[in-house]
């Protein structure tokens, strides 16, 4: 029973040090990371690869019910058959897990093709974030689709 007692105070300390911590670094940060995330989703509407390269990491990963990539070379290589024609996302909720990443979660409406199929209208989307060399990176992606 005290062992037990000692396990559920150990983590409810880490949840709750995890839950101030993100709210601490919720204020002014959120800003350069956002604008990170409103650049990276106008450069893959625009099919903007030079902008992609420098804000997604190397072995960066993408799934989604379309596709799934595993590198930032493969994703690239397959831009041209991505076409988004409506890209509307919901608030954003933002997770510093450490001052240098953090995870993004939120909802969007989509419209487009991959490869000639259609992209699921409604998914939830959960980004990873990296800040590197004072700059923000992409280093996963994915969609999860919404009835």
């Amino acid at each position: 029973m005290f062992v037990r007692l000692i396990v559920m105070t150990i983590i409810f300390n880490l949840l709750a040090g995890t839950t101030l911590f993100a709210e601490d670094h919720a204020d002014g940060k959120n800003t350069e990371l956002l604008k990170a995330v409103e650049i990276l989703d106008t450069a893959f509407e625009k099919q903007d690869d030079a902008t992609i390269r420098k804000l997604i990491d190397t072995n960066h990963i993408s799934i989604a019910p379309s596709y799934q990539f595993f590198n930032r070379k493969d994703q690239l290589k397959a831009l041209p058959e991505l076409k988004i024609t409506l890209f509307e996302a919901e608030p954003k909720k933002i997770l510093y897990v450490t001052p240098k990443t953090a995870l993004i979660s939120y909802k969007a409406k989509l419209a487009g093709t991959y490869a000639g199929e259609k992209l699921p209208a409604r998914v939830q989307i959960l980004e990873s974030w990296v800040k590197r060399k004072g700059k923000w990176i992409e280093v996963s992606y994915q969609e999860t689709p919404l009835p």
